[in-house]
């Protein structure tokens, strides 16, 4: 006995297509056959991996200016550290929950496969002069779509900057504050005085108490008195390159390796020291031949925060510089803006879709098995030379053309054999043991995706199990910028595998996953504001007063529940409001 009429179950399934958007589509082209995850144009999947992506990038954006951990690997262990790092945060992909530079590439990623999804639908059929149009409609509007609301948020930014919304950029970096920022910076020499607020230690045994080290890599082999003078300062994680550089330096002149001055090497550096340990004694006398012992706790990042200017006059006049500085989609140098430096992506997002829509614009007539083969070079191409951003692009513009040539026979080309997923287990040809290592491949390529994103922001060189993945990085790719290219690659084959996995659809396609993916772009714009006012404001507070895992953990909820108030706001009140401004303008100037 069935619980519906065959009418209403027609009836409820041409509603559900009317919600994903391709009840219109499938009544032009004819088709009544219930469309799969793959055949829509609309992958509810994608969307909630969107909004996991930016609550991850929130959570990276609300720990930045408090601890090096999101931007370390496990067991690092940098230039002049005393020890190495072992957070367990930082593990190889449990580390992505605090990961925001991975959830960029899988935003290009996503961002490749659906602004090409429709144009590539219509050239599959066969519809030229339709996919044309939809060609030109959309490179009309994605500017609107992309930069009004940016646009808004970084003017109202700038404005409740001189009302006093925001603390001023030295009150947080440079005042009291700073010390929850600020790493510490140690110098140890002998002495049996210590002077010019000095602390004296005695030992190498003194010293690892009066630091508090934990696993200090071995130090030498002093016992008498040491002056210890500790400082704070300003020292992100990614100034381990520039202190790696003095350490092989002072190490060269200490060994009379004069060659080494002019090789300094990228991936050499692997042990902790090279020759004596810091606090050797040599002759009784002198620590390590002279040079006095430096260790880096590392800290928390600096990032771009909103000037206050002295008058309205003067903040709206560098409002429009760094406005249009900003808006410069033709250069690859990404500009962080002091008014939200979240937004150097909007313009990066318009420039790959730009180039999506040429490339889509030069080969839309040609066969689909050289257009494949087209974007599959530029995406490799652009990835080796440094335009990782482009590749991530690509690479989702090529998976969104297979899975339509898979489920698209009314093109010209024979179809490709359509992809098996989890949850087909009838009707396909082929043995149950082929089935199952297909699916056994797709979650091993799942888990080394997930690897490749987990790449270290900072001192892949110097981490347990990324050292060999750093050696052979591109000679294009700044070592500080090496996670770019790993976490491209990484982007690219996390979305078949996830798309081709009933599990990990459906639990994209639960609640929480679709509510944030509505209010991704919002939140995406909302939550640096929030965190460079309230944030600045109300954490050191909560240093001051909670041991450090609690504050983080109030704040944390606390910056949340305000941004996803004010995102929802925004996404009923100017985000829908924007996604109809160039639709109505292209209306208004069409012939």
């Amino acid at each position: 006995m069935t619980l519906f009429s065959s009418s209403q179950m027609e009836k409820r399934r041409s509603q559900d297509k009317r919600l994903s958007g391709d009840f219109t589509r499938d009544r032009e082209n004819g088709n009544s056959t219930p469309r799969t995850r793959l055949d829509r144009d609309n992958i509810k999947s994608l969307d909630g991996l969107r909004g996991i992506a930016c609550l991850l990038v929130f959570n990276y954006h609300f720990l930045w200016p408090w601890t090096s951990s999101i931007m370390l690997g496990y067991g690092a262990m940098l230039p002049q550290a005393p020890e190495p790092y072992r957070q367990w945060t930082s593990l190889p992909i449990l580390c992505l929950w605090q990961r925001g530079r991975p959830m960029v590439a899988i935003f290009f990623a996503i961002s490749g496969y659906v602004v090409s999804r429709h144009i590539l639908r219509l050239i599959h059929q066969g519809r030229l002069e339709a996919a044309y149009q939809r060609l030109a409609s959309a490179v009309f509007r994605r500017a609107f779509r992309l930069f009004i609301p940016p646009t808004i948020s970084m003017f109202i930014v700038a404005l409740l900057a001189q009302a006093g919304v925001f603390k001023s950029n030295e009150a947080i970096y440079q005042g009291p504050d700073s010390a929850y920022i600020n790493g510490t910076v140690t110098n140890v020499t002998i002495g049996a005085r210590c002077y010019n607020q000095t602390e004296l230690v005695v030992g190498v045994t003194g010293l690892v108490d009066y630091m508090g080290w934990q696993d200090p890599w071995p130090i030498g082999n002093a016992s008498i008195g040491l002056c210890v003078n500790s400082t704070s300062q300003l020292a992100g994680a990614t100034s381990v390159y520039a202190n790696a550089q003095l350490f092989e330096k002072k190490y060269a002149r200490v060994l009379n390796d004069t060659t080494r001055l002019t090789r300094l090497q990228n991936h050499d550096y692997i042990p902790p020291y090279k020759g004596p340990a810091p606090l050797d004694i040599v002759n009784g006398t002198n620590i390590t031949y002279g040079v006095p012992a430096r260790w880096v706790e590392y800290g928390g990042m600096w990032e771009e925060h909103p000037l206050i200017h002295d008058n309205i006059t003067y903040a709206l006049a560098n409002f429009t510089r760094v406005y249009a500085e900003w808006a410069n989609t033709f250069t690859f140098n990404p500009y962080h803006p002091r008014y939200d430096p979240h937004t150097f992506t909007i313009p990066v997002e318009f420039r790959g879709s730009m180039i999506v829509y040429v490339f889509l614009l030069g080969t839309a007539a040609i066969k689909a098995k050289w257009r494949l083969m087209l974007a599959g070079f530029l995406s490799a191409y652009s990835l080796i030379f440094g335009r990782w951003d482009v590749a991530t692009f690509m690479g989702g513009t090529l998976l969104s053309d297979m899975d339509i040539g898979h489920s698209s026979p009314s093109s010209g080309d024979t179809p490709l054999q359509r992809p098996v997923t989890d949850g087909m287990t009838s009707n396909r040809t082929g043995s149950r043991r082929s089935r199952c290592t297909g699916i056994l491949l797709r979650w091993i390529a799942f888990v080394i995706a997930l690897y490749l994103l987990s790449y270290p922001d900072a001192a892949a060189e110097w981490t347990p199990g990324f050292t060999f993945l750093a050696y052979l990085l591109p000679r294009y790719y700044h070592p500080i910028a090496g996670w770019s290219f790993y976490e491209a690659i990484g982007a690219v084959m996390l979305l078949p595998c996830i798309l081709r996995s009933s599990v990990l659809c459906r639990a994209l396609e639960s609640r929480i996953p679709q509510y944030l993916g509505r209010i991704s772009f919002s939140f995406y714009l909302v939550h640096g504001p929030v965190l460079h006012s309230l944030g600045f404001w109300i954490m050191p507070r909560l240093f001051e007063r909670l041991d450090r895992l609690n504050a983080y953990v109030l704040g944390y909820f606390v910056c949340l529940s305000v941004s996803l108030y004010l995102s929802n706001w925004w996404r009923k009140h100017i985000d829908r409001w924007s996604t109809t401004v160039g639709k109505r303008v292209e209306q208004l100037l069409t012939v």
